[in-house]
């Protein structure tokens, strides 16, 4: 127990230094609602790559994202094999078990993190699950998202990571999430999963939204995700040419219809790199009135520009979730499960659509109808009650 408080510290297990803001979003937006809870005021997360701050990314990210996602699958995994067992053993369990003291109960959440990836997410909550084990801390899932298509070695890394006995809970944001845990691995660990909503839906509270001057135009966020990633994340297949293409007669058509465009990324090294592909064609649709790249270099950040937008369109999950927590209405970009789970969640899986079978011309129509509708705010407060309860109820399983 905290011997200034005699409140629990809480240590979170996430990405949340990940160059990809949106899971320092939810992170930070998990911290707030723990400490908010009862937890210490100290408590925080513990990234499971060994990051300490914002900007800790790694060099070559997309590099290596483009290699291993040109290599057959048996050859992928034995080249990632010996490499993360070396990062393993070197850096990130000495950094749980440093992190990790003094700590009275832990908890891995939120994000995809119930994914193979290339064994990387078994290799480190196998990791801190051990460590924690070892301290005999308390421990619980909460808000994470699974996917399918686990390696045979990484079922087997997981399944005997999710067996120790400290584990007391099992909270997965969607239920597609609930039902593959449970068919996969329930039994081992002993802890059915049940549903729990995103903390990322509590940005409003931890970045409260400046206020806003009248406008005479429409700010329209439109948030570039690299073809890259969504290749290596999914089973989509979309191209540079196409998604560039896409974007710029977008961005011109929302232009020609009177609003105000503001181009961004979550930040992913492979956004970024695929946005500075198309910044000058879409700089060239109009003046700075018309169109601007909008960057930030924290959650906190992230979140300023998202409440500034009045409709958003965009790929990335958290940025989607933001824009839900400011009651901004968002055009989902249809690329993963978790983006679908997330919106039928809220009611809105009518607002997600996919590039390949949608025009830009007809995107920036139902930008327009999104803008006019806006969110139902009955649901809004809904969900977002409901995420703060399923925090509360989270900290007293680990009371």
């Amino acid at each position: 127990m905290n011997a200034l408080s005699q409140k629990p510290h809480v240590s979170c297990f996430n990405v949340k230094y990940s160059p990809n803001l949106g899971d320092g979003l939810l992170s930070e937006c998990l911290e707030h609602a723990l400490i908010s809870c009862g937890a210490a005021p100290d408590s925080t997360s513990i990234d499971l790559a060994a990051r300490k701050q914002y900007g800790d990314g790694m060099a070559g990210r997309g590099a290596i994202m483009a290699f291993l996602s040109a290599l057959p699958g048996p050859v992928r995994a034995s080249v990632v094999r010996l490499p993360l067992f070396v990062q393993g053993a070197r850096k990130w369990r000495p950094h749980y078990r440093t992190e990790l003291t003094g700590s009275d109960a832990m908890v891995i959440g939120g994000g995809n993190l119930l994914a193979d990836l290339d064994l990387n997410f078994p290799t480190k909550l196998s990791l801190a699950l051990q460590e924690t084990a070892a301290q005999d801390i308390p421990a619980a899932i909460y808000a994470c998202g699974m996917s399918s298509g686990w390696s045979d070695t990484g079922l087997r890394i997981a399944r005997a990571a999710f067996s120790v006995p400290n584990l007391r809970a099992v909270f997965l944001r969607d239920a597609a999430s609930v039902d593959l845990w449970n068919a996969t691995f329930a039994e081992a660990s002993g802890q059915e999963a049940r549903l729990a909503r995103d903390p990322g839906l509590m940005a409003c509270d931890v970045y409260p939204a400046a206020s806003r001057p009248a406008r005479q135009r429409p700010v329209v966020g439109l948030g570039l995700m690299s073809p890259l990633a969504i290749r290596y994340h999914s089973d989509e297949t979309t191209t540079e040419t196409f998604l560039a293409n896409w974007y710029i007669a977008l961005a011109r058509a929302l232009i020609q219809r009177g609003c105000e465009v503001h181009v961004f990324t979550n930040g992913s090294p492979e956004d970024r790199a695929f946005a500075e592909t198309v910044e000058a064609p879409l700089r060239a649709l109009g003046g700075e009135e018309d169109i601007r790249f909008v960057t930030q270099a924290d959650p906190k950040g992230l979140c300023a520009n998202i409440a500034n937008f009045d409709v958003m369109i965009a790929y990335r999950m958290h940025a989607i979730i933001a824009a839900y927590s400011y009651a901004i209405p968002a055009i989902a970009l249809a690329w993963d499960q978790k983006v679908l789970s997330f919106m039928q969640s809220v009611e809105r899986d009518d607002w997600l659509v996919n590039p390949e079978q949608l025009s830009p011309e007809e995107c920036a129509t139902l930008a327009e109808c999104a803008l006019r509708d806006g969110v139902d705010r009955k649901t809004h407060e809904r969900v977002l009650g409901e995420a703060r309860a399923d925090v509360e109820t989270l900290f007293s399983v680990l009371r």
